[in-house]
């Protein structure tokens, strides 16, 4: 239960001996310090062993107006040309990357010590899809922040709408992205009644900002408002199921990303 330094990847392989695989899931983009957990995985990592990373992809983050995730944990947002860079300077490369549709939209990126495997056809793939994508031209990231203000338009819009019918709204779960959204597009109590989460861990808190109250799920299907914005849009589908009867009574979900939408 520490950091991972280097320093304590060489009390680990003291006392348990290195790796075959390490696995860096949602949490690579959260290191302060990425040069020492690089050297933490190389005196961690066996020869011919895997370090694995899984994280939130910059081409659908800035594609599909993941906006959201933007915030304090994540230090870093990634993509595939500089991560070449960063492993080359330890004298590791990326030989594989594949794309899972997690968190709207994933990389699973492979590396090794540089020449120990064969480098995959895929990596390239990446490298192509980046630059069609444009995504390192400032042009292309003044779009995406000119899209940002048009959705936090439409959002608010489409809730004042909703208000102003006499409809009533809560939001479904009371995940970090979600209070990144609500916090920008200032949906606040005034247009929120409550929230609802599985977690018990947040239930009879508030959101951080919005001062949303936080209930558990059961009061969702006790008491059937009309609307629910799903903030934890990525698991939209899951929850959509396990919220089943709030459906069949007539409620009805919103989804905010990536276009606002009534489901």
């Amino acid at each position: 239960p520490d950091f991972f330094t280097a320093k304590l990847a060489e009390e680990i392989v003291n006392r348990k001996g290195q790796a075959a695989v390490i696995a860096a899931t949602n949490i690579f983009a959260h290191l302060a310090d990425l040069h020492d957990a690089a050297r933490a995985i190389n005196v961690l990592l066996k020869q011919g062993g895997v370090f694995v990373i899984e994280a939130p992809y910059l081409v659908d983050l800035i594609n599909n107006l993941e906006y959201d995730t933007i915030y304090h944990q994540h230090l870093r947002y990634l993509s595939v040309k500089p991560m070449l860079k960063f492993f080359a300077m330890h004298g590791m490369e990326i030989f594989d990357v594949e794309k899972v549709n997690i968190h709207g939209g994933s990389l699973r990126i492979f590396v090794g010590r540089k020449g120990e495997r064969q480098v995959s056809p895929n990596v390239q793939k990446f490298l192509d899809l980046e630059e069609k994508e444009q995504i390192y031209l400032i042009a292309r990231l003044r779009k995406f922040a000119n899209d940002v203000k048009e959705h936090k338009k439409q959002l608010t819009e489409m809730l004042h709408s909703l208000k102003q019918q006499g409809k009533r709204i809560i939001c479904v779960s009371a995940p970090a992205k979600g209070n990144t959204l609500l916090n920008y597009c200032r949906v606040n109590s005034e247009i929120i009644d409550y929230a609802t989460e599985k977690s018990k861990l947040k239930q009879g808190l508030y959101t951080p900002g919005t001062h949303i109250p936080i209930y558990g799920d059961e009061k969702l299907l006790e008491d059937t408002p009309d609307y629910a914005l799903i903030l934890a849009w990525n698991f939209a589908e899951e929850i959509m199921r396990n919220l089943g009867h709030y459906k069949k009574r007539g409620g009805k979900f919103v989804i905010p990303i990536p276009k606002p939408r009534i489901v």
